[in-house]
């Protein structure tokens, strides 16, 4: 056991879905640790063409920790653990602090380009025929009215995504048109 614990650091993927994936049993199904494995999957696509390449530890950790931001603040124990955790990866305090600075920046106004890759990965699922489908499973788990998930949706989700990678640019460019076709298709048939 000692010796896996030795050949295991920041820059390897597994040791971070490893320690992740139990925390997101308790989210709902358009947010539980499949999402994420849908994020990871975007990565490689989403760092194409950008100016610099990006750091794969960062990557991995904001990805992997990408739903879990909100109890790193709230969870006194979480966060200690997870600290304890990064250490045990190589890690040190001081960037500790930083990739949970990171964290909290990558949903709304990403710095790093590893935050963009990572907000772009995420928001991908606002748009075309996955956008759609999470967005109602998403309304119909909180008991939201049809009509009322395609407000939330849009208002506080389509609209205001703006995506950041040249990749995450041009695969939304093309999904958002099949979004918005399909919400007024939808809504001249109500």
């Amino acid at each position: 056991m000692e010796k896996v614990c030795k050949d295991v650091n920041k820059f390897q993927l597994e040791p971070y879905k490893d320690y992740v994936q139990p925390f997101y049993s308790e989210k709902d199904p358009a947010h539980n640790f499949q999402h994420i494995e849908r994020i990871i999957q975007r990565l490689p696509v989403l760092a194409n063409r950008l100016s610099a390449p990006p750091r794969t530890d960062r990557l991995y950790f904001l990805a992997c920790f990408h739903g879990l931001g909100k109890r790193l603040q709230t969870d006194g124990d979480f966060r200690t653990q997870t600290k304890k955790f990064l250490m045990g990866l190589g890690w040190t305090v001081k960037e500790i602090c930083e990739l949970f600075e990171s964290l909290a920046r990558q949903f709304s106004h990403p710095e790093t380009v590893e935050e963009e890759i990572v907000h772009d990965a995420n928001y991908l699922e606002t748009t075309g025929a996955f956008g759609i489908a999470k967005a109602f499973t998403t309304g119909g788990a909180k008991g939201q009215s049809m009509e009322e998930t395609v407000n939330i949706f849009e208002g506080q989700y389509f609209d205001r995504v703006e995506f950041r990678t040249p990749e995450g640019k041009r695969i939304a460019g093309e999904r958002k048109v099949y979004t918005q076709d399909f919400f007024e298709r939808l809504r001249k048939e109500w």
